[in-house]
């Protein structure tokens, strides 16, 4: 009888070791799944991340050749404004002739 009480209190300790490993599995199995879903977000971000630097590349690469092209445009800018004013000078003398007449 001895043997018997001994026996099971031993399978009462084994139980509760058993019932204490499944709840530390419960725990591992919801910390490996909360490591999958950030790993999957990490793997977003990284993924946006990529296409911002090659986007941000693009624009570098533009301003480059805004920068580059910037001197042609400032020369150009000055030949409008100068046929405007003679535009605007051409004009005005036309009018003081007519005014003259």
């Amino acid at each position: 009888m001895k043997e018997f009480t001994e026996l099971a209190g031993k399978l009462m300790s084994l139980h509760e070791d058993v019932s204490e490993i499944k709840g530390a599995l419960k725990d591992l199995t919801s910390a490996i799944t909360k490591l999958a879903l950030i790993e999957e977000r990490q793997t977003v971000t990284n993924a946006a991340l990529e296409r911002a630097f090659v986007a941000i590349s693009r624009v570098e690469d533009r301003l480059t050749e805004l920068e580059r092209l910037a001197p042609m445009n400032n020369q150009s800018r000055i030949w409008v404004e100068l046929f405007v004013v003679a535009l605007a000078g051409a004009a005005l003398m036309f009018i003081w002739e007519a005014v003259k007449k």
